[in-house]
């Protein structure tokens, strides 16, 4: 399940919650490390399956894209930035 790394080949983990902290603190003073009781945390979480309405809400905005791409009147960014920028990147 978890390849041998070492300890200065694994990433790092920041925890800026003063409150996660101090409950990891405690959770550790009996011997467990923290990578343990973290992943055994992780673990625990369910998975949060996609909406079923998030296919559909991803195939009309892809639908929208396709027709404003098709559009002639909407320059790409390319075409704008050469509108409203000089070559020096200064705005015109």
């Amino acid at each position: 399940m978890h390849s041998m790394q070492t300890r200065r080949q694994q990433p790092s983990i920041t925890i800026r919650s003063e409150k996660a902290a101090l409950l990891l603190e405690q959770l550790a003073a009996s011997g467990r490390s923290k990578v343990s009781i973290i992943e055994d945390a992780l673990e625990r979480l369910p998975i949060r399956p996609d909406h079923p309405l998030e296919a559909e809400r991803r195939a009309r905005i892809a639908e929208v894209l396709e027709r404003l791409a098709a559009r002639p009147d909407i320059p790409s960014m390319k075409d704008f930035d050469a509108r409203e920028y000089d070559p020096r990147g200064n705005l015109r």
